[in-house]
Order: C-alpha cells, then structure tokens, then sequence
C-alpha cells in the first residue's frame, strides 16, 4: 500500500515536473546535478540549444534512466548534432512514463556562432501528454532559446530560456511553465571542470546546482554534482575511447531514493559521410 502510494505522488510530481516544459536530459548532466547550462555536447538539445554550436564533428546520443528505481518512471531519449557549413541543426526525441501515463517530446533546434566568443541558438518542439483511456492526451508546442558566451579561454557563461511564449497544454487552463537558468563552466586545469548554475521556474523559488568533472586517468572522468531545490547529490563515471564514450550516473533524493543513468554517445570521424 505504500508503495503505491508512493506511485501516485510521484507520478503526480511527474506530471507537475513535465507541465513545466523542461526535464533533465544525459547521463552526464545528471551525474553533475544537471549544472549543464554550460556544457557543450550532443546532449546540450536538452540543456541549452546554443551550446550545440561547439559541435564540430556529427555526433548521436541515446539516454535511459529509471526514476527512483521505478519502472512505471523510465525515461529514454535520443540526441542528433549534425553541423553544416553554417551552424549546427540538432534532433531530440523524449519519451517518459510507461501505459497509463506517457510524456513525449521531440522537436529540431539550430545554433549558430555569431563572433569568436559568442553562440546563439533556438529550437521547437512538441509535447504529447498521453494518459489512460479515460483522460485523452493533448498536443503542444513550445520553443527555447539559449546563449553560450566565451569569457576567456578558462570561462565559459550560457543561458537558456524554455518556454518563451508561456504557452499552455493543449485545450486546459494549465500552461508549460518558462523556465530560466543561467551559469558557468570553468576549465581550472586540463583534468578539472567546473560548473554551476541557478535555475528559476516561475511557480518554484531558485534552484541552485553545481558540478565537478575530474579526470584522473586518459579517457575516465569522474563526476559529482550537488543542488537545492530540493536537496539532492548525484555522482557517475564516464569513459571515452576514439568515437564511442559511455557514461554512467545515479541522483538521490533523500526521500524518494535513487535515479540511475546511462548514456552512450558516438562521434563520426571528419571524414565519414
């Protein structure tokens, strides 16, 4: 009895949490407590569009992660970056949930580098809510846009708006909730990355998160991430090897419990077509 009273309000807070129009998306983030406005990566579809304009060689990702050892709370995700001569168009596909509720979401974004040290990018998506038999489903689209400033060759400040025209779920009184988040990476040696970044959505007070990403060997990092808002810790372990990287991560909180991760990247060499 518990345990499905457990479900509910976790499936009630997943709802919330998806309403707002943003989920944390890539092993790698969640390892650093999703302080990943910062980060370039394949996985920036999800943290901040701008950041895609990094990208120099056609990367693809896939994602999976199970909520607080939950099976009814999977999530699974794919990413694309694919650059072209001017810009990076990048692909996202989401999906959350399991029969009697389902979140999807999947959409294209496009970044850009408009000087030496500034990117900007944007993108679209829509959001499908599926719920059983009785609810229906709804269909929605929303947009972001998002910033990378290059400080120097140590910092780097990004930005990401979710949800700039506050638009609502389809056919309800509800809406995607806009979210901001603004924060930093900083390259303190070539083994030490650090990051942090707050985060404010309109209907919560600000979350703040941090993250260090250490490399103590060729090709292994080790990460460890904190946040408030609600308070929780995250670790996880990445290896790379030429094109393939793995990477592996678990958040907890403290009431809930633990949310493992995994993620596996791949990079086209220069010269594949």
């Amino acid at each position: 009895m518990k345990k499905r009273l457990l479900l509910i309000f976790v499936l009630f807070l997943s709802v919330k949490l998806f309403a707002q129009g943003w989920r944390p998306i890539g092993a790698r983030s969640s390892a650093l407590s999703n302080a990943s406005v910062g980060i370039s990566d394949v996985w920036s579809y999800y943290n901040n569009p701008a950041a895609t304009a990094e990208i120099t060689q056609i990367e693809v990702g896939a994602f999976y992660e199970t909520r607080f050892l939950s099976k009814e709370l999977q999530s699974q995700a794919l990413a694309l970056a694919l650059p072209i001569k001017k810009g990076v168009f990048s692909l996202g596909a989401f999906t959350y949930g399991y029969e009697q509720y389902r979140a999807t979401r999947a959409g294209l974004g496009y970044s850009l580098q408009l000087t030496e040290n500034f990117y900007l990018g944007a993108q679209t998506n829509l959001n499908h809510l599926r719920f059983n038999a009785n609810y229906g489903s709804s269909l929605s689209a929303t947009a972001e846009v998002g910033v990378l400033a290059k400080i120097s060759e140590k910092w780097m400040l990004g930005l990401s708006v979710m949800n700039i025209g506050n638009q609502r779920i389809s056919s309800t009184e509800e809406r995607f909730t806009s979210v901001l988040r603004a924060g930093f990476r900083c390259k303190v040696s070539e083994k030490v990355l650090v990051l942090a970044e707050v985060e404010k959505q309109v209907i919560h007070s600000f979350s703040f998160k941090t993250g260090v990403e250490y490399l103590p060997f060729e090709n292994l990092f080790i990460r460890i991430g904190a946040q408030s808002g609600p308070a929780s810790f995250s670790f996880g372990f990445g290896y790379k090897k030429k094109q393939f990287a793995i990477d592996l991560s678990t958040n907890y909180h403290q009431i809930l419990g633990w949310s493992p991760s995994f993620g596996l990247n791949y990079q086209f060499k220069k010269n594949e077509k």
